[in-house]
């Protein structure tokens, strides 16, 4: 926590349950750290990466529970959840599938209009422009300093170089992205599960 500014927390849908939710967002407010919710497939076995041909209705209902019971925490402890992002498969289905994108939009102006969505930086760049407008959601462009690219475009997991597994080659990727680049990044994302990850946020703060 004291190596970043934003969390997104899982809850439910991956990984978490009420106990490490807690857990997580009172350590994201001891650090000043803004809390997402970091939501996805109900699929625990497959950690949310596998896509699902979900009713659009009942994907919404899965995810407003799922942001819901992180909203309460974040309320019990004077903390507000200010962003959405997406898990695995899903946060992919969203930049390829409209009716996916549509299905989070939903979420938002269910749950909490002002809160805001994390998109992937350079993948429909357009698109996600006009979607933002179109809702007045406000959507965080997100790249990732420990994944590889092929172009604007994520190497698949499947696939090898899917992950940066040097801590130095992390902090590169980092540094890259943190500099006018040729589409628009407001955030870099660290995958906390990844050791090399946290050593290169160490590396950057100088720890």
């Amino acid at each position: 926590m004291p190596l970043i500014d934003m969390a997104n927390i899982a809850c439910g849908g991956h990984a978490g349950d009420q106990i490490s939710m807690e857990k997580t967002v009172k350590l994201a407010k001891q650090y000043g750290v803004k809390v997402g919710a970091h939501p996805s497939y109900q699929d625990k076995d497959n950690f949310g990466r596998i896509s699902h041909d979900v009713d659009a209705d009942i994907l919404l209902a899965s995810l407003v529970k799922q942001i819901a019971s992180l909203q309460q925490l974040c309320q019990q402890h004077d903390v507000e959840m200010t962003y959405i992002k997406p898990h695995g498969a899903l946060y992919h289905d969203m930049m390829h599938k409209p009716e996916v994108l549509e299905v989070l939009c939903q979420v938002i102006t269910t749950v909490e209009p002002t809160v805001e969505l994390v998109v992937q930086a350079g993948v429909h760049q357009q698109a996600m422009v006009e979607k933002s407008a179109q809702t007045a959601i406000s959507f965080i462009y997100e790249a990732f300093a420990d994944r590889g690219y092929q172009g604007n475009q994520m190497i698949p997991r499947s696939q090898a170089g899917a992950m940066l597994d040097d801590a130095e080659q992390i902090v590169a990727q980092y540094r890259l992205f943190s500099q006018p680049y040729h589409f628009p990044i407001d955030t870099i994302c660290f995958h906390s599960d990844h050791p090399a990850s946290v050593s290169a946020l160490k590396l950057i703060q100088g720890h």
